[in-house]
C-alpha cells in the first residue's frame, strides 16, 4: 500500500476531519474498548516505575480512559483527557475528588501551565496532526521538575518490517496497513532503515506524516496514525527544549529489555520517559 508513508501537510482541515472521525465513530470506539487492564499494563507500569505516585498526573488522550482508572487505582490524583466524547462516555461512573475526566484537544490543553507533576500518554503521539503543537503542550503544564512520559508504536523502527517481510517468507500473515504483501514489507523495511539513518544522523527533528484512512480500515494496526512516531524525532525535541531524557526506552519482558538496552531508537514501542 503505496500511501502508508506519504508525507501531507498538517493543515487545519486534517485535524478538524480527525476529530469529527473520533467523536463520532462507533467502530473505532469498539475498536478502542479492546485496550483493556491486560493491554493497558505495560502503559500504566511504565508510568507507575518511572513517576512519582504522589505527583498529580494528567493521562493525555486517555481513551476509554481505562488507563487513567488503573493509575488512579494505584493512588494517584489523575486528569484524564481525551479528544472524544464518545470515548469517554463510560467514565462518569468512576469519577471521585481524585479521577476526574475531561474532553480536551491535546493541541490546546485547557490548564495552566506547571499544573501537573507528571504528564503521561499511551498511543497517542502518532494520532496527532501536529506533532511540535503537542509536544509543546505537554511541556508547558508539566511543572519543574515533573515528568513526561510518552508512549506508542516506533512506526519508523525498520525492525518491524524486517519481522513482517521474515514471517510472511514463512508463508504467515504480515500486518495490515504496512505489510499486505511481501514488496510492501521489504519496501517499508528498505525506507525505514534510510529514515532511521537519516534521522540519527541529522540535527533536527524530522516529524514526517501520512494521510490517515478515517473511513474503510478501521482493523487496528494504526491506519488513523498520521505521524511517522519515531523516538530520535522526540529525543532531539525534547533536547533542544532543555529537557533530559531520563529513560531513552523501556523494555518489557527478556526481548524487549534486549532492544531497549541495545537498540533503543529501532525498539519496535516508544517507551520514553523525560523530565522538565
Amino acid at each position: 500500500m503505496e500511501s502508508a508513508q506519504t508525507p501531507i501537510s498538517t493543515d487545519q482541515s486534517l485535524r478538524n476531519r480527525m476529530r469529527k472521525f473520533y467523536e463520532t465513530s462507533e467502530a473505532y470506539k469498539n475498536l478502542l474498548n479492546q485496550h483493556n487492564h491486560v493491554y493497558l499494563k505495560s502503559y500504566v507500569d511504565l508510568v507507575d516505575w518511572y513517576t512519582p505516585s504522589d505527583e498529580y498526573t494528567l493521562d493525555l488522550g486517555c481513551g476509554n480512559g481505562i488507563s487513567s482508572k488503573m493509575l488512579h487505582d494505584r493512588g494517584r490524583n489523575v486528569v484524564g483527557v481525551d479528544i472524544s466524547p464518545l470515548f469517554l462516555a463510560e467514565t462518569k461512573k468512576w469519577e471521585n475528588d481524585t479521577l476526574k475526566y475531561f474532553v480536551g484537544d491535546a493541541l490546546s490543553l485547557d490548564f495552566e501551565s506547571e499544573q501537573f507533576g507528571v504528564v503521561c500518554s499511551n498511543e497517542l503521539i502518532e494520532h496527532t496532526p501536529d506533532v511540535e503543537a503537542t509536544l509543546l503542550e505537554m511541556i508547558r503544564v508539566t511543572r519543574k521538575g515533573g515528568r513526561i512520559v510518552v508512549a506508542g508504536p516506533n512506526l519508523c523502527s525498520p525492525i518491524m518490517p524486517l519481522l513482517d517481510f521474515t514471517q510472511m517468507t514463512f508463508g504467515r500473515d504480515g500486518r495490515p496497513i504496512w505489510a499486505e504483501t511481501k514488496q510492501q514489507a521489504f519496501k517499508n523495511l528498505l525506507k525505514n532503515t534510510k529514515l532511521y539513518f537519516k534521522k540519527r544522523f541529522g540535527q533536527q527533528p524530522n516529524f514526517l506524516y501520512r494521510e490517515p484512512d478515517l473511513e474503510n480500515q478501521i482493523i487496528g494496526g494504526d491506519a488513523d496514525s498520521t505521524y511517522i512516531a519515531s523516538p530520535i524525532d522526540l529525543e532531539k525535541f525534547f533536547r533542544q527544549q532543555g529537557l533530559r531524557i531520563k529513560k531513552l526506552c523501556v523494555g518489557f519482558g527478556f526481548k524487549g529489555k534486549i532492544m531497549a538496552t541495545f537498540f533503543p531508537r529501532t525498539s519496535l514501542y516508544i517507551s520514553m520517559v523525560i523530565e522538565k
